[in-house]
C-alpha cells in the first residue's frame, strides 16, 4: 500500500535538506574524513537524527538528508560538519536549521581550527 509516497510512508510531510560542504584551505583527501550530521535540539541538547561519513574525498562534497517529522522533534535542528585529518579535528561548522516540509539547501563552509 502506498500513501502519497513509497511503501506506506507519506513523503509530503518530509523535509529534504541538502547542500555542499567545503572548507577554507586545502587538506589532502588521502588523509581526511568528513562527517555531516543533523540533530534535533531538545532542552539545548543535540540528539543525532542522521549522519553521513565520507573518507578520502576532495571537497566540496554534496550531502543530503531526508527528514521525517518524528526525527525533527519540535522542529529546531542543527547541521554539523566536521573534517578530520589523520584522526584530528581540523575544521568544523554548525548551522541552525528549522524543519519545514519540502526542499531546503543549506551549504556548510567549514572553518579551520587555528592550531593547524
Amino acid at each position: 500500500m502506498s500513501v502519497n509516497g513509497v511503501d506506506g510512508f507519506d513523503t509530503q510531510s518530509q523535509a529534504s535538506v541538502y547542500g555542499w560542504v567545503s572548507v577554507d584551505g586545502y587538506f589532502p583527501p588521502s588523509i581526511t574524513s568528513l562527517e555531516v550530521e543533523i540533530c534535533k535540539i531538545i532542552d539545548n541538547q543535540c540528539f543525532k537524527s542522521a549522519s553521513q561519513s565520507y573518507q578520502g574525498v576532495q571537497l566540496p562534497v554534496q550531502y543530503s538528508f531526508l527528514i521525517a517529522p518524528i526525527q525533527a522533534g519540535e522542529g529546531k535542528m542543527k547541521i554539523i560538519g566536521k573534517l578530520y585529518s589523520n584522526g584530528e579535528l581540523v575544521a568544523e561548522k554548525e548551522k541552525n536549521y528549522l524543519f519545514l516540509e519540502g526542499n531546503k539547501q543549506e551549504n556548510l563552509i567549514l572553518v579551520p581550527k587555528i592550531n593547524r
